[in-house]
């Protein structure tokens, strides 16, 4: 399953926040929409999805929620309500969300109360393509690495410029008058190692 090309974008956009439920942690984005939400799902070793139309909404909504009329927007409003404060803190402290995996989908279920009412929304989640993990999760991986790279290098370009103006500082006579102010010889190479033990 993957997403239609509009929805990759928002998605995209969005950062992946920590998701702890039943014990199970997870990183999520969600994108809602006035008649339509999505939701990307991974514990890094697998990655699972669910859009979901107007037309599906509606029909879940009167299954889950028999006593509740209201337009669409106003059960995507209310479910963005429950979901965001949850994506945005450590963990599921209400008990709002539960969470059961089978072989073919991940269930998020929802638990909770509208206008007096009890309040009920499952997310159908199903593993998604491999175009979809490559776009949400590696792609933006290796671009952060690449630009992590690059100021590693520039940082090292800058150490070992100072290095050799303190050097010819010294050279030329000067003499630094607190020791605190004394720093080691940049190595490079210690550095990468160090970095790479850590």
């Amino acid at each position: 399953m993957s997403f239609s090309q509009d929805v990759d974008s928002q998605l995209l956009k969005l950062s992946w926040r920590p998701l702890h439920v039943d014990g199970c942690s997870l990183l999520g984005k969600i994108y809602f929409s006035e008649s339509s939400y999505a939701l990307l799902l991974s514990d890094l070793s697998s990655v699972w999805c669910e859009e979901a139309d107007a037309v599906t909404i509606q029909e879940r909504a009167k299954e889950l929620n028999k006593r509740l009329k209201a337009p669409i927007s106003s059960f995507l409003s209310y479910l963005s309500q429950i979901v965001f404060p949850i994506l945005d803190s450590d963990g599921n402290d209400q008990g709002v969300l539960s969470c059961h995996r089978t072989e073919d989908e991940l269930l998020i279920q929802v638990k909770s109360q509208l206008s007096g009412l009890p309040f009920y929304w499952k997310f159908h989640c199903k593993e998604t393509s491999v175009r979809t993990v490559c776009y949400h999760l590696l792609q933006p991986l290796m671009s952060m690495t690449r630009a992590l790279e690059s100021q590693t290098q520039e940082l090292c370009l800058l150490l070992g410029k100072k290095d050799a103006e303190i050097q010819e500082y010294q050279d030329s006579g000067a003499v630094l008058t607190r020791d605190r102010l004394k720093t080691e010889v940049f190595e490079e190479q210690t550095f990468q190692d160090s970095f790479l033990r850590e």
